[in-house]
């Protein structure tokens, strides 16, 4: 027999009405899965990496995180996170917002000042992994009640990966982008990645040559400003793919193509499958999508 008597008079971690509440869940087990560089305007992203290894990328500074760490993505920050090939990843996140924790005057954030996005976990790590297991299971279940607990686990996450980063923090070296320009590019193409973009238009836009913005872009990102568009593109569709019922030629058209054929060829020649393939080999569900006869 064993009893364990809780205080009273617990610590508040949240001001009144403003806890965490959870925006997205998202399991990421391609092995070649890669989200090319994006940004949330209010979302939080807390991940965990289950296994392998993941390459990120937050403001033009890298990081590597490998099983047992976590990732804290603020909103406002242009990100990416990769995959290893070497090494493949599978990760959880639990994207959360409108929270406001109660000793904190200004805006809300998970790390603390200066510091690294990456730590490995040290408190309450089985019970962050337990959590992400948990939300897991109850995504896929039609519990009426998946929204009050998601946001009950969303929560208890935000307070442990809060938690540890404040218990491992170490002043990180996180450097301005030196080219305000192609900075303000990214958010461009961030923002407009489903319009059609050409460099002509761009420089058009950005008052600079072609060759400038093409050179400059690859330079600070390590892709071309067109090869942005299509990565951005097709993360968007993986996760159409395998979290709605969209048909093909739907999925093409929200994300800048009116010719699913030529959807279907570059999904190919990006990931390595079609996309009919794709949700059975890394969706939740076995069965067939819409639509797979419109890619022959």
């Amino acid at each position: 027999m064993y009893q364990h008597v809780f205080q009273t008079q617990g610590v508040m971690h949240f001001e009144s009405g403003k806890t965490p509440r959870v925006m997205r869940y998202v399991v990421s087990d391609d092995p070649h899965w890669a989200s090319g560089y994006h940004m949330h305007e209010n979302e939080t992203e807390l991940i965990w990496v289950e296994r392998g290894t993941v390459e990120v990328m937050v403001n033009a500074n890298k990081y590597v995180a490998h099983a047992g760490d976590i990732i804290a993505l603020e909103h406002g920050k242009f990100h990416m996170l990769a995959s290893s090939d070497a090494d493949p990843a599978k990760t959880f996140t639990c994207a959360v917002y409108g929270f406001k924790f109660h000793d904190v005057r200004g805006e809300s954030l998970i790390l603390e000042p200066d510091s690294v996005p990456v730590v490995h976990a040290a408190l309450g790590v089985d019970t962050i992994r337990t959590l992400f297991r948990e939300f897991d299971t109850l995504v896929t279940q039609a519990n009426p009640l998946v929204d009050i607990l998601g946001n009950l686990i969303a929560t208890l996450l935000t307070v442990l990966f809060r938690e540890n980063f404040k218990l491992a923090a170490r002043p990180g070296k996180d450097k301005q982008l030196k080219n305000t320009l192609i900075r303000e590019v990214l958010v461009y193409l961030n923002e407009n990645y489903r319009e059609k973009i050409t460099l002509e238009a761009l420089s058009k836009r950005f008052r600079a040559s072609v060759s400038y913005i093409a050179h400059e872009f690859a330079r600070e990102y390590g892709v071309s400003p067109i090869n942005y568009v299509i990565e951005r593109r097709i993360t968007e569709a993986k996760f159409a793919l395998t979290t709605t019922t969209q048909s093909l030629n739907q999925i093409a058209w929200h994300i800048g193509y009116e010719n699913t054929y030529h959807f279907s060829k570059l999904f190919q020649r990006h990931v390595g499958c079609s996309p009919s393939e794709y949700p059975r080999r890394f969706g939740k569900s076995s069965g067939e999508h819409p639509d797979e006869a419109s890619e022959d």
